[in-house]
């Protein structure tokens, strides 16, 4: 890669110009890039962009990640990461390269009911209902909004996404649910507000890394006081891309001057010496100058690697908690909800946690989305195959009566279940933030690391594509040398 002309890459606020000369070693590659997801696929077209043999290695047979999209009916139901903020500007940035068509997506409030404790509640009836667990001025809470409404309301740094990682907060660094539970929140509304959360559950989070989240979604416009959920989007911008989110992954990997290797299983990675490079189950071999894995430490942790790490980076690869997310898809026979007159979602304390009606592109509602999250996820995982579509079925008829015989099970997708993601989500629990966040993305020899588990200032898409900026510049910095 011989660079004569100067790049600038943006990381936040800031920019690095990079410029020089560089006489690559020879090598089957100039770099090798881990993983064909938004992080790997981003970091190697910023780097052939600058003239690089760039290639990437993916162990499935799909460019993607955990961006997955399936057609119903001729409709795209995204079952990983979906929408982005008129704000992702890496993101948008990689779907122009790309040439790929994004699109409003703009929410419809559809309404809302509570399965809770048995019980089928309206949002009127919430605040006196017998079945409300909840103490004193919570009880005002409705359900879906308890994690927004209270961690906003006790959040300590507003919309300073950076302080997460100032010291001065590190005693935040405990379980979202014990540090509210010292803000004299009832276990009851913690219980409640951990249904609708993208993480493990309130008891095992990390309070900072929430709060952190909840900064961003502040300077990207979201407001608890005006009633939404932290991840409704409803006071954000909302963009979509046409066909579904897999498109992007897709254009990106097959864009001219794109290589990418399917089904290959990285089994060993050797990051030093003058040709570091990789090992694939398959026994193919490829070396390069540089490396970049973007794969999930989920998966990482059971790929050797020589040298081996410092020991506060391999604790952080072999301790990452991914959480996991369970997506069925179901087709409603007949408009259900037009008998019990209650809104067409629904969040509950039972299994299938919450339900979200899919209107199609006329505005007609044919399809229901069950949507869990975290541990809960984990635990549909131990339900036999054989039994799953049955379990789903009673389980929704106890929720909602009227629903009994009138849907059925279109399809269903664990991303825990998945032998290269085994989680949908990093999470940071409890005590992870101080121990691991500054340091587990330090390059090791010629080895440099992206990824959304590499988060600073962004989330979802975003910080994947965050991740791959950071490891493209350091790339292209020492290259210089």
């Amino acid at each position: 890669m011989h660079t004569t002309r100067r790049v600038f890459i943006g990381i936040g606020s800031a920019a690095l110009a990079v410029g020089g000369r560089r006489s690559w070693a020879a090598a089957d590659s100039d770099v090798l890039v881990l993983g064909a997801g938004i992080a790997g696929l981003r970091a190697a077209r910023l780097l052939r962009d600058e003239g690089a043999n760039v290639t990437v290695l993916e162990a499935s047979q799909r460019a993607g990640g955990r961006m997955r999209t399936i057609d119903i009916d001729g409709m795209p139901f995204d079952l990983g990461a979906s929408e982005v903020g008129g704000n992702y500007g890496r993101v948008l940035d990689s779907a122009r390269r790309a040439k790929v068509s994004v699109v409003p997506a703009p929410r419809r409030d559809l309404g809302i009911c509570f399965d809770i404790g048995g019980k089928l509640i309206s949002p009127a009836q919430w605040a006196d209902s017998p079945a409300n667990p909840t103490q004193g001025e919570e009880r005002k809470i409705l359900p879906h909004l308890l994690e927004s409404t209270l961690m906003a309301r006790h959040n300590p740094f507003g919309d300073d996404v950076g302080a997460w990682l100032d010291p001065r907060w590190a005693e935040l660094d405990i379980s979202a649910g014990n540090w509210l539970r010292s803000k004299g929140v009832s276990d009851a509304a913690i219980e409640l507000a951990s249904i609708g959360i993208d993480y493990t559950d309130m008891w095992s989070t990390s309070a900072l890394a929430m709060l952190r989240d909840l900064a961003r979604s502040m300077q990207g416009g979201f407001r608890a006081n005006q009633g939404q959920a932290l991840y409704s989007g409803a006071n954000n911008e909302r963009l979509g891309f046409a066909g579904g989110a897999e498109s992007l992954p897709r254009a990106m990997a097959s864009a001219p001057g794109s290589v990418v290797h399917f089904g290959k299983v990285v089994t060993h990675i050797r990051s030093d010496g003058p040709k570091p490079g990789v090992t694939c189950l398959d026994g193919s071999h490829y070396s390069a100058d540089f490396i970049v894995c973007a794969l999930p430490f989920s998966v990482l942790r059971r790929i050797a690697i020589t040298p081996a790490l410092r020991p506060l980076q391999a604790e952080a690869i072999a301790n990452a908690v991914y959480g996991g997310t369970t997506h069925v898809i179901l087709e409603a026979k007949e408009p259900f909800w037009e008998h019990d007159g209650l809104g067409l979602n629904v969040y509950s304390d039972g299994p299938l946690e919450r339900i979200f009606a899919v209107p199609g592109r006329d505005g007609v509602v044919r399809h229901l989305r069950v949507w869990v999250n975290g541990f809960a996820a984990d635990r549909l995982d131990q339900i036999p195959a054989s039994d799953f579509d049955a379990f789903v079925l009673r389980e929704v008829a106890r929720m909602r009566p009227s629903a009994a015989g009138k849907v059925v099970v279109r399809a269903k997708f664990s991303w825990g279940a998945e032998p290269f993601t085994l989680g949908h989500k990093h999470v940071f629990i409890a005590g992870q933030v101080q121990r691991h966040a500054r340091t587990m993305g330090d390059p090791w020899h010629r080895l440099y690391f992206a990824g959304e588990h590499l988060r600073r200032a962004e989330f979802g898409m975003e910080a994947a594509a965050e991740s791959a900026d950071h490891a493209a510049v350091a790339i292209l910095t020492a290259s210089q040398g």
